[in-house]
Formats: C-alpha cells, sequence, structure tokens
C-alpha cells in the first residue's frame, strides 16, 4: 500500500494546517487531461449549511466534471469555502486562507443587511458592495485565477422587509458599477435575483436559506453561467488520468490529538482496532478546550481485533453549537492504530490511510472531487 501515498508535510504546509485546518496547495495540472473545472464556491450559511450541499449536488447533475474546491466540506461531501454567519468583512478576514482556485464563486452580503428600518438601507447597502467589491479584486490577485462568477445576493423572505430592500439595493450597487471596479474579462455577473422574483412563490423554496427545491432553482442559473463563459456542454463527464487521485489530509496528529484546530463541518474517523481490552470498548473523540459550545462523539466501538472502522463527524455549526478547537481521540477499553480523520468525501468512506497531505491513489473518486497527479 506505499505507492498510494505522495507528499509530505513542509514548514509551510505545517502553517497552512495550523491556521485554516487543511493545505490549500491544490495541484490543477491534471484538469488538462481529465476536463474537470475547479470551482471554490465562497459565502456564507447559504453556501454550505442545512441543505447547502444541494447546490453542489444540483450542480453536478448539470455540470458533472465540476470539482470543488475549499477549506470546508459540507453533508454530501462536497468541499466548500463556506462559514456559517459570515458577513463580508469576515470573508476578508479569512480570505488569505481560501484556496488558489481557477474559478470562483462568490454569493456573500445578507448577513451584512439586516437593517430594521428603511432609513439605513442606503448606508448599508454601499458598504456592503465596497466589501463585495475589494473580496472579488483580493480573489483576482490570487495564483492563476481565470475567473470569478459574482452572485447577485439572493432574494430573501423573511420577517423583515427592510433586509430584502437592502439586498436589492446592494445588487443595483454593484450592476451600476460592474464595469468601473472589475477588470474585463474577469468577473462574470451571475443573476439570481431578477429571475428568482418572477417565480410564483418563490418565498417558499428560497426563504433565508433554500430549501432542496430552491437549490435546485438557483444551481440552474449557476450552471448556465459557467457553461455559458466557458463554453463548457452540459453532461460532460471528467476523464481520470493515469497515477491520479484526491488529495486527503490525517487532521491526526501525535498522541491522537489534531494538528490544528477543526473548522466545523464534516468529517470521516477510521482507525484500525488492535486490541480489545474491556467489555464494552469506547472511542472519545472531543475538544481538548474547557469552554463553551464544546465538541463530543462517543464511539462504541463493536469490531474484533484486526477489523477497521469508521464513522462519520458533524462537529455542529461554528457559533451555532461548536467552537472551533484542537479535538482528541480517547480510547477505554481497546487500543488503535492508523488513525485518520479527514474532511468527509462523497463516497463517505475512509481513504487509504496515510500521514499528513498525500494523494489517494487507490480509493474510488466521486464526482465533484479534483484528481491531483500522484508525484
Amino acid at each position: 500500500m506505499v505507492g498510494m501515498i505522495a507528499g509530505t508535510i513542509a514548514a509551510a504546509d505545517g502553517e497552512a494546517l495550523k491556521n485554516s485546518g487543511q493545505f490549500n496547495d491544490f495541484d490543477y495540472s491534471a484538469i488538462v487531461k481529465s476536463g474537470q473545472i475547479p470551482l471554490c464556491m465562497i459565502g456564507d450559511s447559504i453556501t454550505w449549511a442545512e441543505k447547502g450541499d444541494w447546490w453542489r449536488k444540483k450542480l453536478l447533475e448539470r455540470l458533472p466534471n465540476l470539482a470543488f474546491v475549499g477549506t470546508h466540506t459540507a453533508m454530501f461531501g462536497y468541499s466548500h469555502a463556506g462559514e456559517g454567519g459570515n458577513n463580508t468583512g469576515q470573508v476578508l478576514a479569512r480570505i488569505k486562507y481560501i484556496p488558489d482556485c481557477p474559478y470562483y464563486n462568490v454569493l456573500i452580503g445578507t448577513n451584512n443587511n439586516g437593517v430594521k428600518t428603511a432609513d439605513h438601507i442606503q448606508d448599508k447597502s454601499k458598504h456592503t458592495s465596497e466589501d463585495i467589491i475589494k473580496i472579488v479584486n483580493e480573489l483576482l490577485r490570487k495564483k492563476d485565477v481565470e475567473k470569478v462568477f459574482l452572485s447577485s445576493i439572493l432574494p430573501c423572505a423573511t420577517d423583515n422587509p427592510f433586509r430584502d430592500q437592502c439586498n436589492s439595493a446592494t445588487n443595483r450597487i454593484l450592476l451600476e458599477n460592474f464595469d468601473q471596479v472589475f477588470p474585463k474579462d474577469k468577473v462574470v455577473w451571475v443573476e439570481y435575483e431578477m429571475p428568482i422574483r418572477q417565480i410564483q412563490g418563490w418565498e417558499k423554496k428560497i426563504f433565508l436559506h433554500p430549501n432542496e427545491q430552491g437549490y435546485a432553482l438557483i444551481s440552474d442559473i449557476t450552471a448556465n453561467a459557467i457553461a455559458s463563459t466557458l463554453t463548457a456542454k452540459p453532461g460532460t463527464e471528467s476523464i481520470r488520468p493515469p497515477n491520479t487521485g484526491v488529495q486527503v489530509v490525517n487532521l491526526m496528529g501525535k498522541n491522537n490529538t489534531t494538528t490544528s484546530p477543526i473548522i466545523a463541518g464534516w468529517y470521516m474517523l477510521s482507525c484500525k482496532i488492535d486490541t480489545v481490552t474491556g467489555e464494552k470498548p469506547k472511542l472519545v473523540l472531543e475538544s481538548k478546550t474547557p469552554g463553551k459550545d464544546l465538541f463530543k462523539q462517543v464511539i462504541r466501538v463493536k469490531a474484533t481485533s484486526g477489523e477497521t472502522i469508521s464513522v462519520n463527524v458533524f462537529t455542529n455549526y461554528e457559533g451555532y453549537g461548536y467552537t472551533r478547537d484542537f479535538l482528541m481521540l480517547e480510547t477505554n477499553g481497546c487500543s488503535i492504530s492508523n488513525v485518520l480523520l479527514e474532511k468527509m468525501r462523497p463516497s463517505q468512506k475512509p481513504s487509504i490511510y496515510g500521514k499528513g497531505s498525500y494523494i489517494d491513489t487507490v480509493s474510488p473518486v466521486s464526482k465533484g472531487e479534483l484528481l491531483e497527479y500522484s508525484k
């Protein structure tokens, strides 16, 4: 099994892992032969929380050669760079940890715009649009970026109509200044607001966070924008070139403590059961630091010695039940080895065990996963 692992932890990689929760040194050279379109989706909870991964799931039905890139994972195991509760300032603060990628999709702003009265709409929408412009231009400074797909803020149906009006005002400002603030042919405006408002009963699909039907609706708009801009034919499948696989980062380090604070999201924990010494063996994965919104998951071990077990791990949402922290894995009534804590993959199956960052060329690859060459 040694041949399937490539790559080691360099000093710079270790710093990236410490700060962002995964390595950001993706290699896009395989896309020439694979035909994949790498896409990093950036935003707030609309990009990933609750039903957010339906957006990517539906996109893959139209454009199966998309490959999702990011620091986070959502419910179906697709990577992204959304963060629940984010406003534009918070995206700007973490933008250096967002991976380099040829194509970005940005949907952000509604969390800025929760004004309570009409007289605040003008100032707030102006500030929000200015921050969105900064975000897009910061992304354009990243290595080898080709285009940024800038989404209009979605209409929203909440008990605060001024939020919806402020979102709309932000969109107008962005459109009015589009050619002056963005370099030509680098930014693509993706219009969601007007088509959605024309649909009878859109409020029951979009709300503040879209449901499955809402994400199907917006994914059609996204797919059309990507396909027409990149002259990508819908339904085109990607090809897996020889000696390629998916980058895996084992977040578990020495003494079964993670090498970095764990970003909120979905993960897969797997390990080999070496011995069973107690009647009710178990593993406990939990936050290292006492405080608010701790994570704890008890895993009952039903395997015998020599077997490998795996289990899905969901931290809960950061700031909404989870505080980012190092995680520790403790054993009770058993001993273990080959511990792998990785971002959950779309297959919801564990990768081949390895340390640090490596390319798994053995495990099956799912749609939506970026293919990279093993070095």
